[in-house]
């Protein structure tokens, strides 16, 4: 199992898919970072950070050692910030949209599991931040 190919071709697939996810809401393509959510050093429009945070392997009833599926335990966090506060909120909602569909249509895995989405109007105590927090379950 190659864990650095598995999340090269996520990354790959939001660095080249993703943007013509977010034309109709008229967004522009996204920063995309592995790095970890630092709001003080990455001061784009909006970038996209991947958190591989947790991989578990299934183990089925006929083997004794580790066997696929390999489940990858995902967050991705989706900044908005350098604009009026409305147009955050708003530009947060229609991304997170348009990353719910790519990570939908999503071909790269056996499945894509998306546990859960939660939206922060307000970060770091300012209104010009806003994050889109995706928990994602990735089975290759």
């Amino acid at each position: 199992m190659n864990f650095a190919k598995i999340q090269e071709k996520i990354v790959a697939y939001i660095e080249n898919d993703f943007s013509s996810y977010l034309e109709p809401y008229g967004i522009a393509k996204p920063a995309v970072s592995t790095d970890f959510l630092d709001l003080d050093k990455f001061k784009n429009n909006f970038t996209v950070f991947l958190d591989f945070s947790k991989i578990t392997f299934e183990r089925t009833k006929f083997a004794t050692d580790c066997c696929e599926p390999v489940q990858l335990s995902m967050s991705f966090y989706l900044v908005h910030r350098n604009q009026p506060s409305e147009k955050l909120r708003n530009d947060m909602m229609n991304a997170a949209s348009a990353f719910y569909s790519l990570l939908k249509d999503y071909r790269g895995a056996n499945a894509v599991e998306i546990r859960e989405l939660n939206n922060y109007n307000i970060v770091e105590g300012t209104k010009f931040i806003t994050i889109s927090e995706f928990s994602v379950k990735i089975t290759n």
